[in-house]
Protein backbone atom coordinates (compact mmCIF):
# COMPACT_ATOMS: atom_id res chain seq x y z
CA UNK A 1 0.00 0.00 0.00
CA UNK A 2 1.26 3.39 -0.66
CA UNK A 3 2.94 5.36 2.18
CA UNK A 4 1.31 8.64 3.70
CA UNK A 5 4.64 10.26 2.45
CA UNK A 6 3.69 9.25 -1.11
CA UNK A 7 0.03 10.63 -1.24
CA UNK A 8 1.23 13.96 0.22
CA UNK A 9 3.56 14.43 -3.07
CA UNK A 10 2.31 16.62 -5.38
CA UNK A 11 -0.99 17.68 -3.76
CA UNK A 12 -0.64 21.59 -3.34
CA UNK A 13 -2.73 23.68 -5.41
CA UNK A 14 -1.05 25.95 -7.93
CA UNK A 15 2.20 27.44 -6.74
CA UNK A 16 2.39 30.65 -8.75
CA UNK A 17 -0.67 31.96 -6.35
CA UNK A 18 1.16 31.96 -3.55
CA UNK A 19 2.69 35.37 -4.60
CA UNK A 20 -0.93 37.08 -5.31
CA UNK A 21 -1.46 36.71 -1.81
CA UNK A 22 1.92 38.34 -0.35
CA UNK A 23 3.00 34.28 0.63
CA UNK A 24 6.30 32.60 0.17
CA UNK A 25 7.01 28.92 -1.19
CA UNK A 26 5.29 25.50 -0.47
CA UNK A 27 6.97 24.26 2.47
CA UNK A 28 5.19 24.63 5.76
CA UNK A 29 5.42 24.30 9.20
CA UNK A 30 3.33 21.55 10.66
CA UNK A 31 1.04 23.97 12.47
CA UNK A 32 0.26 25.95 9.90
CA UNK A 33 -3.06 26.43 8.55
CA UNK A 34 -2.48 25.39 5.11
CA UNK A 35 -0.52 25.21 2.47
CA UNK A 36 0.47 29.18 0.99
CA UNK A 37 -1.44 28.83 -1.52
CA UNK A 38 -4.67 27.54 -0.20
CA UNK A 39 -4.78 30.72 2.28
CA UNK A 40 -7.30 33.25 2.02
CA UNK A 41 -5.61 36.93 1.42
CA UNK A 42 -7.29 39.54 4.44
CA UNK A 43 -10.31 40.78 2.61
CA UNK A 44 -10.96 44.69 2.41
CA UNK A 45 -12.40 45.54 5.90
CA UNK A 46 -15.83 47.30 6.79
CA UNK A 47 -15.65 50.69 8.57
CA UNK A 48 -16.19 49.06 11.82
CA UNK A 49 -14.25 45.35 12.00
CA UNK A 50 -16.97 42.86 12.35
CA UNK A 51 -14.32 40.07 12.79
CA UNK A 52 -15.81 36.50 13.89
CA UNK A 53 -14.52 35.34 17.35
CA UNK A 54 -11.99 32.50 17.35
CA UNK A 55 -11.08 29.78 19.97
CA UNK A 56 -8.67 26.65 19.37
CA UNK A 57 -8.78 23.61 21.87
CA UNK A 58 -7.04 20.85 22.32
CA UNK A 59 -9.23 17.53 22.56
CA UNK A 60 -8.19 14.13 22.61
CA UNK A 61 -9.44 11.65 19.80
CA UNK A 62 -9.73 7.79 21.00
CA UNK A 63 -11.33 7.49 16.66
CA UNK A 64 -7.61 9.37 15.76
CA UNK A 65 -5.83 7.94 18.19
CA UNK A 66 -4.21 11.55 18.82
CA UNK A 67 -4.88 15.02 20.48
CA UNK A 68 -6.46 16.97 17.56
CA UNK A 69 -7.60 20.93 17.33
CA UNK A 70 -11.24 22.21 17.76
CA UNK A 71 -11.10 25.27 16.06
CA UNK A 72 -14.90 27.03 17.10
CA UNK A 73 -15.76 30.60 14.53
CA UNK A 74 -18.59 32.36 16.59
CA UNK A 75 -20.31 35.99 15.58
CA UNK A 76 -19.31 38.33 17.67
CA UNK A 77 -21.87 38.54 20.72
CA UNK A 78 -23.56 35.71 19.74
CA UNK A 79 -26.24 34.04 21.83
CA UNK A 80 -24.81 30.32 21.48
CA UNK A 81 -28.13 28.86 22.94
CA UNK A 82 -29.71 27.30 20.29
CA UNK A 83 -27.11 28.61 17.68
CA UNK A 84 -26.56 26.10 14.77
CA UNK A 85 -23.39 24.89 14.14
CA UNK A 86 -22.04 24.05 11.16
CA UNK A 87 -18.71 21.66 10.85
CA UNK A 88 -15.42 22.83 8.78
CA UNK A 89 -13.11 20.66 7.11
CA UNK A 90 -9.93 21.66 6.14
CA UNK A 91 -8.01 20.37 2.62
CA UNK A 92 -4.89 18.08 2.06
CA UNK A 93 -1.98 19.37 4.21
CA UNK A 94 -4.34 21.76 6.38
CA UNK A 95 -5.83 21.62 9.63
CA UNK A 96 -8.56 23.16 11.63
CA UNK A 97 -7.05 26.42 12.02
CA UNK A 98 -7.39 27.21 8.62
CA UNK A 99 -11.24 28.24 9.47
CA UNK A 100 -9.71 30.85 12.38
CA UNK A 101 -7.30 32.63 10.39
CA UNK A 102 -7.67 36.27 10.06
CA UNK A 103 -8.94 36.19 5.97
CA UNK A 104 -11.96 33.78 7.11
CA UNK A 105 -12.98 35.57 10.54
CA UNK A 106 -12.91 38.88 8.46
CA UNK A 107 -15.02 37.36 5.43
CA UNK A 108 -17.52 35.58 7.65
CA UNK A 109 -17.85 38.07 10.28
CA UNK A 110 -18.45 41.06 7.57
CA UNK A 111 -21.54 38.47 5.95
CA UNK A 112 -22.95 38.12 9.24
CA UNK A 113 -22.83 41.61 9.91
CA UNK A 114 -24.86 42.60 6.35
CA UNK A 115 -27.74 40.42 7.69
CA UNK A 116 -26.56 36.69 6.35
CA UNK A 117 -28.40 34.29 9.30
CA UNK A 118 -25.65 33.54 11.81
CA UNK A 119 -24.06 30.19 12.61
CA UNK A 120 -21.09 28.88 14.06
CA UNK A 121 -18.45 27.36 12.57
CA UNK A 122 -16.25 24.39 13.80
CA UNK A 123 -13.14 22.76 12.87
CA UNK A 124 -11.28 20.11 13.80
CA UNK A 125 -8.10 17.84 12.39
CA UNK A 126 -8.84 15.42 10.28
CA UNK A 127 -5.28 14.36 8.44
CA UNK A 128 -5.00 13.72 5.16
CA UNK A 129 -7.12 10.24 4.69
CA UNK A 130 -9.76 12.21 2.38
CA UNK A 131 -11.99 12.15 5.94
CA UNK A 132 -12.78 8.64 6.17
CA UNK A 133 -11.20 5.89 7.90
CA UNK A 134 -7.95 4.75 5.69
CA UNK A 135 -5.35 4.07 8.59
CA UNK A 136 -6.78 1.29 10.63
CA UNK A 137 -6.07 3.70 14.06
CA UNK A 138 -7.05 6.73 12.32
CA UNK A 139 -10.94 7.13 11.48
CA UNK A 140 -11.79 10.83 11.16
CA UNK A 141 -15.08 10.22 9.84
CA UNK A 142 -16.00 8.46 13.17
CA UNK A 143 -14.73 11.37 15.00
CA UNK A 144 -17.17 14.07 13.54
CA UNK A 145 -19.79 11.41 13.92
CA UNK A 146 -19.25 10.17 17.70
CA UNK A 147 -16.79 12.41 19.12
CA UNK A 148 -17.62 15.58 17.53
CA UNK A 149 -21.20 16.15 19.08
CA UNK A 150 -20.00 15.47 22.56
CA UNK A 151 -17.28 17.89 22.37
CA UNK A 152 -19.83 20.76 21.23
CA UNK A 153 -22.23 19.94 24.17
CA UNK A 154 -19.41 20.63 26.19
CA UNK A 155 -19.09 23.87 25.29
CA UNK A 156 -22.25 24.73 25.20
CA UNK A 157 -22.72 24.72 21.73
CA UNK A 158 -25.51 22.63 19.67
CA UNK A 159 -27.49 21.67 22.93
CA UNK A 160 -30.81 22.82 21.88
CA UNK A 161 -31.22 21.46 18.39
CA UNK A 162 -34.35 20.40 16.05
CA UNK A 163 -36.15 17.91 17.11
CA UNK A 164 -35.03 14.92 15.66
CA UNK A 165 -31.42 15.64 16.02
CA UNK A 166 -29.04 14.57 18.46
CA UNK A 167 -27.79 17.67 20.99
CA UNK A 168 -24.47 18.49 20.09
CA UNK A 169 -24.97 17.30 16.48
CA UNK A 170 -23.95 20.10 13.77
CA UNK A 171 -26.73 21.30 12.12
CA UNK A 172 -24.58 22.25 8.78
CA UNK A 173 -21.36 20.97 6.68
CA UNK A 174 -19.08 22.42 4.80
CA UNK A 175 -15.57 22.03 2.87
CA UNK A 176 -12.81 22.99 1.25
CA UNK A 177 -10.60 20.79 -1.50
CA UNK A 178 -10.49 17.39 0.23
CA UNK A 179 -12.84 18.52 3.02
CA UNK A 180 -15.33 19.68 -0.11
CA UNK A 181 -15.54 15.66 -0.84
CA UNK A 182 -15.21 14.72 2.80
CA UNK A 183 -18.25 17.38 3.18
CA UNK A 184 -20.53 14.88 0.76
CA UNK A 185 -19.25 11.53 2.77
CA UNK A 186 -20.13 13.40 5.99
CA UNK A 187 -24.26 14.53 4.99
CA UNK A 188 -24.29 11.08 3.26
CA UNK A 189 -23.36 9.45 6.63
CA UNK A 190 -25.92 11.59 8.59
CA UNK A 191 -28.49 10.79 6.26
CA UNK A 192 -27.87 6.98 6.74
CA UNK A 193 -28.21 7.94 10.70
CA UNK A 194 -31.52 9.65 10.03
CA UNK A 195 -30.21 12.83 11.26
CA UNK A 196 -29.76 14.92 8.00
CA UNK A 197 -27.83 17.75 7.97
CA UNK A 198 -29.86 20.89 6.99
CA UNK A 199 -27.75 21.96 4.36
CA UNK A 200 -23.90 20.51 2.96
CA UNK A 201 -21.27 22.60 0.99
CA UNK A 202 -18.31 22.37 -0.63
CA UNK A 203 -15.77 24.83 -2.54
CA UNK A 204 -13.34 23.32 -4.77
CA UNK A 205 -14.15 19.52 -4.09
CA UNK A 206 -11.39 16.94 -4.32
CA UNK A 207 -13.81 14.88 -6.81
CA UNK A 208 -12.17 12.39 -9.12
CA UNK A 209 -13.31 11.06 -12.37
CA UNK A 210 -11.07 8.41 -12.93
CA UNK A 211 -9.58 5.86 -10.64
CA UNK A 212 -5.80 6.34 -11.99
CA UNK A 213 -6.27 9.93 -10.53
CA UNK A 214 -7.75 8.99 -7.65
CA UNK A 215 -4.97 6.58 -6.65
CA UNK A 216 -2.77 9.48 -5.59
CA UNK A 217 -4.60 10.10 -2.63
CA UNK A 218 -5.20 8.11 0.37
CA UNK A 219 -8.30 5.06 -0.70
CA UNK A 220 -7.06 1.39 -0.01
CA UNK A 221 -8.07 0.41 -3.54
CA UNK A 222 -10.42 0.91 -6.16
CA UNK A 223 -13.48 -0.16 -4.14
CA UNK A 224 -12.57 2.19 -1.10
CA UNK A 225 -12.39 4.97 -3.88
CA UNK A 226 -15.85 4.19 -4.90
CA UNK A 227 -17.33 3.30 -1.81
CA UNK A 228 -16.75 7.23 -1.00
CA UNK A 229 -17.04 8.86 -4.30
CA UNK A 230 -20.02 11.76 -4.59
CA UNK A 231 -20.33 11.04 -7.92
CA UNK A 232 -21.62 7.59 -7.29
CA UNK A 233 -23.24 8.21 -4.41
CA UNK A 234 -25.00 11.56 -4.80
CA UNK A 235 -28.83 9.94 -5.01
CA UNK A 236 -28.20 9.16 -1.32
CA UNK A 237 -28.51 12.61 -0.95
CA UNK A 238 -31.58 13.87 -2.31
CA UNK A 239 -33.42 16.41 -0.24
CA UNK A 240 -30.32 17.76 0.95
CA UNK A 241 -29.65 21.09 0.20
CA UNK A 242 -26.82 21.80 -1.46
CA UNK A 243 -24.31 24.48 -2.32
CA UNK A 244 -21.09 23.73 -4.71
CA UNK A 245 -18.60 26.55 -6.15
CA UNK A 246 -15.52 25.54 -7.84
CA UNK A 247 -12.71 27.88 -10.17
CA UNK A 248 -12.80 27.54 -14.11
CA UNK A 249 -9.04 26.82 -13.90
CA UNK A 250 -9.01 24.62 -11.00
CA UNK A 251 -8.01 21.06 -11.59
CA UNK A 252 -11.30 19.31 -10.41
CA UNK A 253 -13.66 21.33 -12.55
CA UNK A 254 -14.52 18.47 -14.68
CA UNK A 255 -15.49 16.69 -11.97
CA UNK A 256 -17.60 19.22 -10.45
CA UNK A 257 -18.81 20.32 -13.21
CA UNK A 258 -20.06 16.23 -13.59
CA UNK A 259 -20.98 16.61 -9.57
CA UNK A 260 -23.25 19.73 -10.75
CA UNK A 261 -25.07 18.00 -13.66
CA UNK A 262 -25.83 14.80 -11.96
CA UNK A 263 -27.04 15.98 -8.53
CA UNK A 264 -28.14 19.16 -9.70
CA UNK A 265 -27.77 21.45 -6.40
CA UNK A 266 -29.60 23.96 -5.53
CA UNK A 267 -26.30 26.06 -6.35
CA UNK A 268 -23.82 25.32 -8.68
CA UNK A 269 -21.50 27.47 -9.39
CA UNK A 270 -18.57 27.24 -12.02
CA UNK A 271 -16.41 30.54 -12.17
CA UNK A 272 -12.88 32.35 -13.16
CA UNK A 273 -11.02 31.03 -10.86
CA UNK A 274 -8.02 28.72 -9.74
CA UNK A 275 -7.47 26.22 -6.96
CA UNK A 276 -6.64 28.91 -4.56
CA UNK A 277 -7.05 31.41 -1.46
CA UNK A 278 -7.98 34.09 -3.74
CA UNK A 279 -10.79 31.99 -5.36
CA UNK A 280 -12.29 30.93 -1.69
CA UNK A 281 -12.11 34.25 -0.42
CA UNK A 282 -14.22 35.44 -3.67
CA UNK A 283 -16.49 32.59 -3.19
CA UNK A 284 -16.68 32.09 0.71
CA UNK A 285 -19.39 34.95 1.02
CA UNK A 286 -21.68 33.53 -1.22
CA UNK A 287 -21.24 30.34 0.83
CA UNK A 288 -21.85 32.10 4.18
CA UNK A 289 -25.08 33.34 2.55
CA UNK A 290 -26.32 29.64 1.55
CA UNK A 291 -25.61 28.33 4.68
CA UNK A 292 -27.20 30.67 6.75
CA UNK A 293 -29.96 30.51 4.31
CA UNK A 294 -30.92 27.21 5.59
CA UNK A 295 -29.15 27.25 9.41
CA UNK A 296 -32.97 26.67 10.45
CA UNK A 297 -34.49 24.77 7.93
CA UNK A 298 -35.52 21.21 7.96
CA UNK A 299 -34.23 18.53 5.00
CA UNK A 300 -36.94 17.97 2.83
CA UNK A 301 -38.73 14.21 3.48
CA UNK A 302 -36.98 14.34 6.91
CA UNK A 303 -40.37 13.60 8.70
CA UNK A 304 -40.97 11.05 6.27
CA UNK A 305 -37.93 9.23 8.01
CA UNK A 306 -38.89 9.70 11.49
CA UNK A 307 -36.44 12.23 11.56
CA UNK A 308 -37.96 16.11 12.93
Amino acid sequence: MPTRRQFLVGAAGAAGVAGAVGLGGLLVNQDSPAPPPQRIPNPPRLPAPTDAVATVDWVFSPARGRRVRLVTVLPPGADTVGLPICVGLHGLRGNALWWSEPGNRGLLGDAWARGVPTFGLVGVDGGDNYWHAYDDDDDPLRMLLEELPRWLRQRGLATRPAPGDLPGEPALVTGISMGGAGAFVYARERMRLLRPVRAVSAVSPGLFTDWRVASRRPFAGRRDWEAHDPLRFFPELAGVPTGVWCGDRDPFVDATRRYIALARPEVGAVSPGRHDGVYYARVLPDMATFLGRHARDRVAGAADRGVG
